[in-house]
């Protein structure tokens, strides 16, 4: 799965069918999912089937063939939303964490799951037996950092400054080539905190989400987001403090204030706007369906 980023001259669904390969060992977050039961139409339960269809076979998305299966929703996402209107399964189940949808997938507690498509091919690149992305993309979205509303804007102007110097550099290419792109993942660039004692900034994210933020094989958290977030505290000359959330709980404490700022694949609505400041995106990207084979 692969965004695009602004500065890019990529499109997304042009690589729809390359696979990416990337090492992930944080499978372990996240909590135990919780059931509702999906929209339903009297047609969508005449056309319940069962196992796999013969689109989804071929990795091609199909609203019908999802009328009688179970979905693992990320807890807190705007994925339930979407999925109840384009995918219409007959069960939702609720999870802390991608990882943990993925999971449930994997042990046949759900058909399938839906995630932002890099997140989605990385852990089908991890699983090609066990796991297919299926295309076209549900939704299409874009994606941003989020920021509290009670230092009226001025923190957000900043990072749109650092993200328009960064795109106009190359900065941003360089980091979709390093963690989208290349097929592993790269070691996290050494980046030097200029005078961490001005001022520390508390940056909120998850440990679950690769290749955005996610733990390394010495236990360190790495990915897109964080080298943004340590970027643009450099940039400020502040110290950066990272706070590890379940993604319900990031909104939250962005909105109370609690942390400065947060990133994770974080989708730009309306309905968010009202709680946060968004920056402009970082990236564009899509929901898909990630379906167990």
């Amino acid at each position: 799965m692969k965004v695009k980023a602004v500065s890019s001259t990529k499109a997304i669904f042009a690589i729809a069918a390359l696979s990416v390969s990337v090492a992930f060992a944080a499978f372990g977050c996240g909590g135990k999912g919780d059931a509702q039961q999906g929209d339903r139409s009297a047609k969508a339960d005449e056309a319940a089937v069962v196992g796999v269809g013969s689109n989804m076979a071929k990795g091609v998305f199909a609203k019908e063939e999802f009328a009688g299966k179970t979905l693992a929703i990320l807890n807190g996402s705007s994925f339930d939303a979407v999925a109840r209107e384009r995918v219409g399964a007959k069960l939702h189940k609720f999870f802390d964490s991608p990882a943990k949808g993925v999971e449930a997938v994997l042990a046949g507690e759900a058909d399938a799951t839906v995630a932002e498509e890099p997140v989605a091919r990385k852990f089908a690149s991890q699983n090609p037996d066990k796991l297919v992305v299926l295309y076209p993309p549900i939704d299409i979205e874009n994606y941003a950092p989020i920021f509290p509303k009670k230092d009226g804007g001025k923190l957000v102007g900043e990072f749109n400054a650092f993200l328009t110097a960064a795109r106009g550099d190359g900065t941003t290419d360089d980091m979709i080539k390093r963690w989208i792109d290349t097929p592993d993942s790269p070691p996290m660039p050494v980046i030097e905190l200029k005078n961490p004692k001005k001022k520390v900034l508390k940056f909120a994210t998850s440990d679950c989400d690769p290749p955005f933020s996610m733990k390394d094989g010495d236990g360190k958290l790495v990915g897109f987001d964080v080298e943004m977030a340590m970027r643009f505290a450099q940039t400020l000359g502040c110290g950066l403090e990272v706070k590890v959330m379940d993604f319900a709980d990031i909104i939250p404490a962005v909105a109370a204030g609690t942390v400065d700022f947060a990133a994770n694949v974080i989708t730009i609505t309306e309905e968010r706007k009202t709680l946060v400041d968004f920056s402009e995106p970082v990236y564009f990207g899509g929901t898909v369906v990630l379906a167990r084979k």
